[in-house]
């Protein structure tokens, strides 16, 4: 997820992901001081913006705009269902495309309720 220049930087230590919404820092030494904030990244951590394109699902390339366009046009979002569709069928590499390493279907539930409610 790191710009090139900045690759050799983190090739000692480990690094661990920061979830906090309102931190810059994306990638935190575990020990050691070093970190890496959303400006060292070549793509934008969805967990740390607010402004449009909001990212959700890394592998499949969908953001909160997706979700919100289908609610005002059909009144609900099948955002959801295609993502575990595409992960049941094995397309799923979140543990790579994704910031966190984690699976995005959390982050597009979450996202997919608030909007409905909205």
């Amino acid at each position: 997820m790191l710009k090139a220049e900045l690759l050799d930087q983190a090739m000692h230590g480990s690094y661990s992901f920061c979830s906090a919404r309102d931190c810059s820092i994306v990638y935190f030494e575990d020990k050691g001081g070093h970190q890496f904030t959303v400006d060292d990244l070549r793509i934008r951590v969805g967990l740390k913006v607010t402004d449009d394109p909001i990212p959700l699902c890394y592998c499949f390339g969908f953001d909160d705009k997706h979700i919100r366009d289908e609610i005002e046009q059909t009144g609900s979002t099948s955002v959801p269902e295609k993502v575990s569709r595409l992960i049941r069928e094995g397309l799923c590499a979140c543990e790579d495309r994704n910031p966190s390493g984690l699976c995005c279907l959390g982050e597009v539930n979450k996202a997919a309720k608030h909007l409905t409610a909205d």
